[in-house]
C-alpha cells in the first residue's frame, strides 16, 4: 500500500510540468508573458481589467518589444479577467476581450493571424462589451491619399472578403472627416470564413475608416482607406 502511494505521488509530479505550453494552473496572479512572434515591433501594450471603460497606461512604459523577444507584464493580484490591446510598430493595433489571464503564463503574438499592417493607432476609449459603435478620435484636417485640390470623389462601394478565418458579426464603414463609427453595416447578417459581403456606400466621399468586429471578441481596423479604388476589402 505505501509503494502504490508513493508511486502515485511520483507521478503527479511528473505530470505536473506538462501543462500545456502557454498556460498555467488557476492562480491570484494575472501577470503574463507577451511573446512576439510577429514580424512586427510592439510599441504599446495596454491591459486593464475587463470592466474598466478606459484602456490606462501603456504597460511597456519607454520599452518596445522587438520579433522574437519577450516582455513580463506585472499586474496586481485580484481581478483575473482582462482587456488586451496590442499596437505594432507602423501596423496593426489588435485587442483581445475578457482574457482569464490568471490562468496564462504566455500570450502569443500576433493575436489575428496574418494581419495587415495599417497606420498604428493610440490608445482609445474601449466600447462597452457588446461592441456598440463608439467615438473615433479626431482625424488630422488632410487624409492620407486626397489630392490637394480637395477630397476623392467616386463610388466607395465595396465586397467585403473575410479570409480571416473567423466570423465577422459585425463592420462599420465611415467616411474618414466622421466623428462616429455610425451603424453596423451588417444589420443583422455575418461574414462566414470565406464568404463576402457587398458594402453599399452613398456616391461621393472615397477616403473611408473600416472597422471588422470578430465574433468571440476581437476588432481590426484600417484608417484612411480610398475604398473608390477597391473592388474587394480582404480581411486576413
Amino acid at each position: 500500500m505505501f509503494r502504490r502511494t508513493l508511486l502515485a505521488l511520483l507521478l503527479a509530479g511528473l505530470v505536473a510540468p506538462g501543462l500545456m505550453p502557454g498556460a498555467r494552473a488557476q492562480s491570484n496572479d494575472p501577470s503574463f508573458r507577451i511573446v512576439n512572434n510577429s514580424r512586427h515591433v510592439v510599441n504599446e501594450v495596454y491591459a486593464s481589467v475587463a470592466n474598466e471603460r478606459n484602456w490606462g497606461n501603456d504597460r511597456l512604459g519607454n520599452d518596445i518589444i522587438n520579433p522574437g523577444a519577450n516582455y513580463i507584464v506585472r499586474l496586481p493580484q485580484g481581478d483575473c479577467n482582462y482587456d488586451v490591446r496590442i499596437v505594432y510598430q507602423g501596423g496593426l493595433a489588435e485587442e483581445r476581450r475578457r482574457i482569464n489571464t490568471c490562468s496564462l503564463t504566455d500570450l502569443q503574438l500576433p493575436l489575428v493571424a496574418n494581419a495587415p499592417v495599417q497606420q498604428a493607432q493610440p490608445a482609445q476609449p474601449r466600447p462597452p462589451q457588446q461592441q456598440q459603435a463608439q467615438p473615433r478620435p479626431a482625424q488630422p484636417p488632410a487624409q492620407q491619399g486626397a489630392p490637394q485640390g480637395g477630397p476623392i470623389t467616386g463610388n466607395p462601394s465595396f465586397n467585403l472578403v473575410n479570409q480571416s478565418g473567423r466570423v465577422i458579426e459585425e463592420f462599420y464603414a465611415s467616411a474618414a472627416s466622421a466623428r462616429d463609427w455610425g451603424q453596423d453595416r451588417l444589420g443583422d447578417a455575418t461574414v462566414q470564413p470565406g464568404a463576402s459581403f457587398a458594402v453599399q456606400l452613398p456616391q461621393g466621399e472615397c477616403v473611408y475608416d473600416l472597422r471588422a468586429v470578430f465574433q468571440g471578441g476581437g476588432n481590426q481596423e484600417r484608417r484612411g482607406v480610398n475604398t473608390c479604388a477597391l473592388d474587394n476589402y480582404v480581411v486576413r
